[in-house]
């Protein structure tokens, strides 16, 4: 990989300083490299190339969970493993820098299109992850290694084609089976409750009893009955999909393919060949399929999860919400109820007060009326209007001014004393005649009650005329009879 590419990826060669990132190193030495020596142990072929590699996984989880700076620490256990398989030094380095370019290159990748730490939560990010760790970058890694490899004179069999495939399924397999489980260990660890634990139990144990059924010394038997043989192991991955997370399904698969490959590089199980190396491939190939179907079902599931318990949280907040709106709208409710009472029974009281003075107003002689300065509008007048003036009440509503009409001429200076608004008196009072219609004349004494706002203005002027017509008289006869007495004196 050319340096502008190394700096793309953001990959630095840095050396431990403190003591946790040299425990750091140290660790992921050791896994790839214990990774590497069980790799080894299947290999049929000239090492490395193995059917199963598990150290691709480890690095590759290595590289997504502590960045690409540990790529120097995947460099030299790669190395280590090879030169333990006695290859030469010169091949083991090429090797590992072909196993170090194809880790960093499916980091990237998946890191890039499919979601870094978070590839396992959704299927599109696992077949994504198995499009790009456990197709295109175990094709890079072999054809880079091989082309290097055989020019240079570090044969790794005579049959190339068989030993370019069998590189690549081993890799493809080992990032399948063991990226997964590490990644899921860190990522998704949690506690199981005890019945979550015991169904785990009973489904690990089942697994190993239909394993070494299937794939131990009584596959002979279930051969030879045509039975259904691998594909009894599969309900059980179904069932780790349906019940569990992706940790507990990477685990579920990882053991089923451990039992697996036990039982086919000893001689037993359905996938068992002539040629032990043809028999792991066709192995890989079947786990490699019900593995990353598994693992796509798994994280589906655990995606519906999700949704489903963000919806229930959110219909608990809802339901919360409503009920809080409830709450208040039933407040809201009694506190109008109250206020509807309250304004009920003002308005019967204001009904009831209304109907006393509509009485007290009609048995009364005088002529009781009320008007609004503002809009010269006349609010009220007492039915006594139509007695004393002899005019209908109507023409008071309709014309404000219309009892004017019937002032007489000598005394209209008198009347127009209400339209003074400027005056600072608290009250009207005058006496005028007013002229019926039926040409009888009348003494009126008026007086307007003055009723101001804020300002000091007069918006309303309540008013009492009373007919004293009759004092009049009296006060003329009581004149005349004592002008009369004085004569005869």
């Amino acid at each position: 990989m050319s340096g502008r590419a190394t700096k793309r990826l953001g990959t630095r060669v840095s050396v431990p300083r403190s003591g946790k990132s040299i425990a750091q190193s140290l660790i992921v030495i050791a896994t790839c490299f214990l990774a590497g020596e069980l790799g080894l142990q299947l290999t049929t072929l000239h090492p490395p190339v193995s059917p199963v590699w598990p150290p691709t996984g480890v690095a590759l989880a290595a590289l997504l969970l502590l960045g690409y700076g540990v790529w120097p620490e995947i460099f030299i256990a790669s190395v280590l493993v090879c030169l333990s398989g006695a290859t030469p030094l010169k091949a083991s380095l090429a090797i590992s820098v072909g196993n170090g370019l194809e880790a960093l290159t499916a980091a990237y990748l998946v890191k890039r299109f499919a979601g870094g730490l978070k590839v396992f939560d959704t299927a599109q990010n696992v077949f994504k992850f198995v499009l790009f760790a456990c197709v295109l970058s175990p094709v890079i890694g072999a054809t880079g290694s091989l082309l290097y490899l055989y020019p240079a004179g570090f044969s790794q069999g005579p049959n190339i084609p068989l030993t370019w495939l069998t590189w690549c399924v081993g890799d493809s397999t080992g990032a399948l089976l063991f990226a997964p489980f590490v990644v899921t260990i860190f990522r998704y660890a949690h506690r199981l409750d005890s019945s979550e634990a015991v169904e785990l139990c009973i489904l690990l144990v089942g697994l190993i009893v239909v394993c070494l059924t299937v794939f131990g010394p009584l596959s002979s038997f279930v051969h030879e009955r045509q039975l259904l043989q691998e594909w009894w192991c599969v309900p059980f991955l179904l069932w780790a999909a349906f019940r569990f997370c992706q940790v507990e399904v990477a685990g579920t698969t990882l053991l089923f393919f451990g039992l697996a490959i036990w039982g086919t590089f000893h001689g037993y199980g359905p996938f068992v060949t002539s040629d032990s190396n043809v028999s792991l491939m066709v192995l890989a190939a079947f786990v490699a399929v019900t593995g990353s179907t598994t693992l796509a079902i798994a994280a589906t599931l655990s995606e519906r999860r999700r949704v489903q318990e963000g919806l229930l949280g959110l219909q608990s907040l809802l339901e919360e919400t409503v009920q809080v709106k409830t709450r208040d709208l039933a407040s809201t409710i009694e506190t109008l109820q109250a206020e509807v009472s309250e304004r009920m029974l003002a308005e019967k009281a204001l009904r009831e007060n209304n109907d006393r003075f509509q009485q007290f107003a009609a048995a009364i002689s005088d002529v009781f009326w009320l008007m609004d300065v503002a809009n010269m509008k006349l609010l009220y007048i007492s039915p006594a209007y139509e007695t004393v003036w002899g005019r209908p009440c109507k023409s008071m509503y309709d014309d404000p001014h219309s009892w004017l009409d019937a002032v007489h001429p000598e005394d209209h200076e008198r009347a127009l004393t209400f339209f003074d608004q400027q005056t600072q008196e608290s009250r009207y009072d005058a006496e005028y005649r007013i002229v019926r219609p039926d040409g009888e004349v009348r003494y009126i004494w008026d007086r307007g009650y003055i009723i101001r706002d804020g300002t000091g203005q007069i918006v309303r002027i309540a008013g009492l005329a009373s007919d004293i017509t009759e004092k009049k008289r009296l006060q003329k006869e009581l004149q005349l009879a004592q002008r009369v007495q004085s004569g005869r004196n």
